[in-house]
């Protein structure tokens, strides 16, 4: 019996001790998690929306080197985050308004809109009723556009005189010195190899290589971008492997592209393969809030690299409103467990 008693002892002795040993493997295990986590995070650059309703909520905003789509209905608030972030960023850039605190904050050194169909004086006729004149100035004087129509445009039967008069000008100067080499005989100029024009999406990557380092970029709209190629699957193709090709060298350029996205225009399909190239997604939405009455929602839906307190397990939701003087503001951010984003 005591024999029994001791073998009994020894064995729970034993016991204890792997159990022991595992929890310090474990403890271990943990503290190495955490200390990389840290050295990560220190590492990790944040650059705000400049929206302070929503950057308060998120530490300072989004980290550098993103790729957010701003999905949404007419109205919802999509094209208005894009603007009020643009402005708020102007401001913050001019010394107006102050940038969230923190060591790993960054501002963007330059502020881009890139347009395919809206012309630019458009746009800023919007912006100039959407804000306060001294806001408004501020955009105005840091803002950079970059417009192109023309590539868009060019395979249409679109006359260049309803795009561009720039463009139409340049068209009849080039017809006009290919009709008098024709005349003065020079044939050979049709013996030269053609040179095939650049695509819409040839001239965006070559113009985000060399203006989408440490810059906000706006894509207005990627909707315009997407129903170019949503035509056969191949073109489709071609159009997810372009959002995947500048998802990652965004991570390399260390700035924020923005782009809008029309929210059911393209099918849910096609807006989840999307979302499954990009970083982050934002989603405006309308709720019925009474009989007459309609408020505006976001759902911050996806977004790696954010905080983990932040994520959690679901989705963070926001209350929206737009205001005559400072634009789009975010109140009440609350995380909706078991919603899953996009």
């Amino acid at each position: 019996m005591a024999k029994k008693k001791r073998k009994q002892k020894i064995k729970k002795k034993r016991e204890h001790k792997v159990k022991r040993k595992r929890k310090i493997s474990r403890e271990k295990s943990m503290r190495e998690v955490k200390m990389k986590r840290e050295i990560v995070g220190e590492g990790l650059k944040v650059m705000p929306t400049g929206i302070s309703s929503l950057d308060g909520a998120i530490e300072g905003g989004f980290p550098a080197g993103s790729l957010v789509v701003l999905m949404g209905e007419v109205g919802s608030g999509n094209s208005e985050f894009a603007m009020t972030s643009s402005v708020m960023l102007a401001a913050t850039k001019s010394g107006v308004i102050n940038p969230p605190s923190g060591k790993n904050i960054v501002l963007p050194k330059n502020i881009w809109w890139v347009t395919f169909i809206r012309p630019q004086s458009d746009l800023m006729d919007e912006m100039s009723l959407s804000f306060d004149s001294d806001l408004y100035e501020l955009f105005h004087k840091q803002a950079n556009f970059k417009d192109l129509s023309g590539e868009y445009f060019a395979t249409s039967s679109v006359p260049l005189e309803w795009v561009s008069e720039r463009l139409a000008g340049k068209r009849r100067e080039e017809m006009l010195a290919e009709f008098g080499s024709t005349l003065a005989g020079i044939y050979r100029l049709a013996e030269r190899p053609s040179v095939k024009p650049k695509g819409i999406l040839a001239s965006l990557a070559d113009f985000l290589t060399e203006h989408g380092p440490n810059n906000i970029v706006v894509l207005q709209t990627l909707t315009d971008l997407a129903m170019l190629y949503s035509e056969s699957d191949a073109r489709w193709y071609e159009f997810m492997m372009f959002l995947r090709g500048l998802q990652r060298a965004t991570k390399k350029w260390g700035g924020i592209i923005y782009a809008t996205l029309d929210a059911e225009l393209l099918g849910k399909h096609r807006e989840q393969e999307i979302a499954s190239c990009v970083d982050g997604v934002l989603a405006f939405e309308w709720v019925q809030a009474g009989v007459a009455e309609r408020r505006r929602i976001l759902y911050m839906k996806k977004f790696r690299r954010l905080s983990s307190s932040h994520r959690g397990g679901g989705v963070m939701r926001f209350n929206v409103s737009i205001t005559p003087s400072v634009g789009l503001q975010v109140a009440k951010p609350e995380l909706i467990e078991g919603l899953k984003g996009s």
